[in-house]
């Protein structure tokens, strides 16, 4: 059912194109609504509870998570894409204790992880779905930093884009395990997609802060710093304590963060090797 699904909606290449812009726009535009409507639900049941309700239905998801990936290894073996699947799941495990400020925003791994299924069909590559959802993650992040919470956010949130691209690795993953073939896991390495966006984007990042376009904290800024990652000074302290909710997280410096992502992209590519890529 679930590889059928996958290969009418390959045929179908428009429509899935539609999709994949329909649900980016969603994900982008709709933030606000659903941040005020967590402000809502955790006001009503205060922030102690809501954390430990949100942090139950992790708890209980990735037990699922975990059961499954092991049923199905029984039905079929695919050491590779267990590895995957469960290297994935215990990043994700370190996340929620280490990088994560609230346990709700484990909805983003969720919803990113839609998003690169719904890529999936259009580019054909396991990794490469996962690429090609980091320039939106970018713009999200972006666009709650400096336009929707301009004087509330005092970093870029480096930290909920690796939790992005986990979400996407997870659930990319979790389709090759159950058996959804990559079709164009052959494709020769200079004609993937993903490897050239990939490419630009770091070429672009070095660029934009070699420049001072980009500035990793608010003291390196030049009169022409469009995007200041780091509001405040650098800390040498590697937790960090919300000065808001009181919550204990690390949060990845912008290099450090920067490195972070790359790592996991590349990571996540070689999910598309085969013979003829070596």
């Amino acid at each position: 059912m679930i590889r059928r699904t996958f290969e009418w909606i390959s045929r179908h290449r428009k429509l899935n194109a539609l999709l994949v812009f329909a649900y980016a726009f969603f994900l982008v535009f709709a933030h606000d609504v659903f941040v005020n409507l967590s402000i809502d639900i955790m006001n009503s049941l205060s922030l102690t509870v809501y954390n430990q309700v949100v942090a139950f239905v992790i708890a209980l998801s990735a037990i699922t998570l975990a059961g499954i990936s092991v049923v199905v290894y029984r039905n079929g073996p695919d050491l590779k894409s267990l590895a995957y699947f469960l290297g994935t799941l215990l990043l994700l495990v370190t996340h929620f204790f280490v990088l994560t400020e609230m346990n709700i925003e484990f909805i983003h791994a969720i919803m990113y992880g839609a998003f690169a299924v719904l890529i999936f069909p259009l580019v054909g590559r396991y990794g490469g779905a996962v690429v090609l959802g980091l320039p939106l993650m970018l713009v999200d992040e972006w666009y709650q930093h400096v336009i929707l919470y301009p004087d509330s956010t005092d970093f870029y949130e480096l930290n909920d884009i690796v939790l992005d691209l986990l979400g996407a690795g997870l659930f990319i993953s979790l389709i090759q395990l159950l058996g959804v073939h990559a079709k164009k896991a052959s494709t020769p390495l200079i004609q993937r997609t993903e490897l050239w966006v990939l490419l630009v984007l770091v070429v672009a990042v070095i660029g934009a802060i070699t420049s001072c376009f980009i500035t990793p904290y608010v003291e390196d800024a030049c009169s022409n710093t469009w995007l200041v990652l780091n509001k405040l000074p650098e800390m040498n302290e590697f937790w960090y304590v919300h000065p808001r909710i009181g919550s204990t997280l690390h949060v990845l410096k912008p290099i450090e963060g920067l490195l972070l992502q790359l790592l996991l992209v590349l990571g996540y590519l070689t999910m598309d090797w085969s013979r003829t890529d070596r």
